[in-house]
C-alpha cells in the first residue's frame, strides 16, 4: 500500500502545484489579454460576467494553441 499512498502523495501535491494552470483558461495568456477582456465586462450583465469572461479567454487560449499546433 506504501507505492500507491506515495504516488497519490504525488499526484495531490502536482495538483497543487499546477491545477490552477488546468482548469484556468487564461493560465498562459498574456496578462495584456486579461486586461483586454476586463475592459469588455462592463458591457456584460453583471450575472453573466465570470461565464461571458471565462468563455472569450477560453476561445483565445484554444485559438493560440490551434495556431501554434504544427500543422501535418
Amino acid at each position: 500500500m506504501g507505492i500507491f499512498s506515495d504516488l497519490d502523495k504525488k499526484l495531490t501535491e502536482n495538483l497543487y502545484a499546477h491545477g490552477n494552470d488546468l482548469i484556468d483558461p487564461a493560465a498562459d495568456l498574456p496578462e495584456s489579454v486579461e486586461e483586454r477582456v476586463e475592459l469588455l465586462m462592463p458591457f456584460v450583465q453583471a450575472e453573466a460576467r465570470e461565464l461571458v469572461r471565462s468563455q472569450i479567454l477560453g476561445l483565445i487560449h484554444e485559438y493560440r494553441n490551434e495556431e501554434s499546433a504544427p500543422s501535418s
